[in-house]
């Protein structure tokens, strides 16, 4: 059994700017990691973060959250999760891996100052496994698991997890399908034979199926009205056209219609497995508990899936300007370019880049030059999107669209001087501050615990990154940086999109909103 001990609280300054990210800084590719679960993703303002994975990333997952029964009062779950928020002494968070006796393994952080005990856990694979004429498949699926499993109906599944205050959900993102628990330890017995029941005997039973049907087609029709999600869909469509990353999370109207039972059982049957898998478990529980734990839940499922396999992405040469026309006082803009995956050896070198460009929030170089400056958006931000298979740097902002063009020419001119004139030393400082300055704000849970756990395993950092970590980021040289710029942060090679009526900018090619 490998361990662990996280760096101390005291060799991070942690800073005002609350930048979302602090382990990944940039979007990030999967579920577990937005507004809800930063990790496989964090990365990035919320904002950002929720319109790049809305389309084809992961969304949160949908917790089956305790609404009632014999379980803790409200009250009292409130001041259990209040005291979860405080921040645990690094000298308690040591990271063990654990081996069950089936040969599953996990990371675990052991803590029982409070009984409580979080698990995250991620099958390799996502939306990308979906069959193109059946878009919306793993989202589907993933929601019904807590609609029944095994000797319990939809209402009685919820009801026993209600009465143990046992939260249980699933997600389906880019790359991944993930999940989460999250329980009493004096019930964790129970969470997990629940969480083993909705992975190996869900009940996909028919009416349950007609009824998320119905509201994933409600999301879908309410996707229409979003000019954030139309400018993303053209954008991701053009980058991705002819990849599997081009697929949308949701589906269409009509792949959602023509889903079946079928399809939902052989997808959970197809990607559901050990092989790929990683778990995290941080709170109230010894390795030993785990180790049995680990085979309960997770030791009948099949030991290899079934996925496609997923080629690189091939980033297309031309650079459109792409228009969807769409009524409003403003006009939403989205652009990216190409950008490093998560394994490259410069990866830290661009999250300071990035930083300092548009990832900083008010520190950052956009948000000067295009909100204070000049008053042209309330916010602008940028983010590295970080995927198996590919990575960009993306950038979004609203404008009125009388200024639409006078906002994108302040957002060129950055990026030319971004690229062409470099960053200062004072600048690199700041940034690795606030990166190495923040990490503290990722562990400040069991729920955030082991969700980055799962984040680290997934990316194959080593049990031992967080060690590594700043040290890694603090050796990153202002000539690293500026390679990294001129590598990566070329203007010549964004592809912008417009969702609007812009004025002053001329687009090269013309979009119909998505109505189905």
């Amino acid at each position: 059994m490998k361990a662990l001990r996280l760096m101390s609280w005291g060799s991070f300054r942690r800073k005002e700017s609350q930048v979302p990210s602090p382990l990944w800084g940039g979007i990030g590719r999967g579920a577990l990691g937005s507004p809800d679960m930063l990790p496989l993703h964090n990365r990035l303002s919320a904002r950002l973060f929720q319109l790049f994975e809305l389309h084809t990333c992961g969304a949160p997952p949908s917790l089956s959250l305790p609404t009632g029964g014999r379980g803790l009062d409200r009250a009292c779950l409130g001041a259990l999760l209040f005291l979860l928020a405080i921040p645990a002494p690094a000298h308690a968070t040591v990271i063990q891996e654990v081996t069950s006796r089936g040969g599953i393994k996990a990371w675990l952080v052991e803590d029982h100052k409070l009984p409580l005990v979080s698990m995250r856990f991620a099958f390799k694979g996502g939306i990308e496994q979906d069959p193109a004429d059946k878009q919306g498949l793993a989202h589907l699926t993933t929601e019904l698991l807590t609609q029944g499993a095994g000797p319990y109906d939809a209402q009685t599944f919820q009801q026993a997890l209600a009465d143990r205050s046992i939260s249980l959900g699933f997600g389906a993102g880019r790359d991944e399908i993930s999940g989460s628990l999250k329980a009493l330890s004096a019930d964790k017995d129970k969470a997990f034979e629940m969480l083993a029941l909705a992975l190996t005997k869900p009940r996909f039973a028919p009416r349950e199926i007609e009824q998320l049907r119905a509201q994933q087609l409600s999301s879908i029709r309410a996707q229409f009205s979003s000019p954030d999600w139309q400018a993303r869909f053209v954008l991701l469509k053009h980058i991705f056209e002819g990849h599997p990353y081009a697929m949308r999370r949701l589906g269409s109207l009509e792949s959602v219609s023509g889903l079946r039972r079928d399809d939902v059982v052989r997808f959970a049957s197809d990607h559901f497995a050990r092989e790929g898998l990683v778990v995290a478990v941080a709170g109230d529980m010894t390795p030993q508990e785990l180790s049995v734990a680990l085979d309960k839940v997770f030791g009948a499922l099949p030991r290899n899936a079934r996925n496609a396999a997923i080629r690189e992405v091939a980033w297309p040469q031309d650079t459109p300007v792409i228009l969807v026309q769409r009524s409003g006082t403003q006009t939403n803009l989205m652009f990216a370019m190409p950008g490093p995956k998560r394994d490259d050896p410069d990866w830290h070198a661009a999250e300071i880049a990035n930083y300092i460009l548009g990832g900083g929030g008010f520190s950052s170089r956009l948000m000067k030059d295009v909100r204070s400056d000049k008053g042209l958006t309330y916010g602008i931000h940028t983010g590295l999107a970080a995927m198996e298979h590919g990575g960009m740097i993306m950038g979004d902002a609203a404008t009125d669209n009388a200024r639409t063009g006078e906002a994108w020419g302040v957002i060129r001119a950055t990026l030319r001087r971004f690229y062409e004139d470099g960053v200062s030393a004072k600048e690199i400082a700041a940034a690795k501050d606030y990166l190495t300055g923040s990490m503290p704000l990722a562990l400040t849970s069991t729920d955030k615990i082991s969700g980055v756990l799962v984040d680290i395993q997934r990316e194959n950092l080593g049990i031992d990154y967080l060690d590594r970590r700043n040290d890694l980021i603090r050796s990153v040289t202002q000539e690293d940086v500026e390679r990294v710029i001129r590598k990566w942060f070329d203007p010549d090679k964004i592809t912008l999109s417009l969702a609007g009526k812009p004025e002053g900018i001329m687009p090269t090619r013309t979009e119909q909103m998505v109505r189905e």
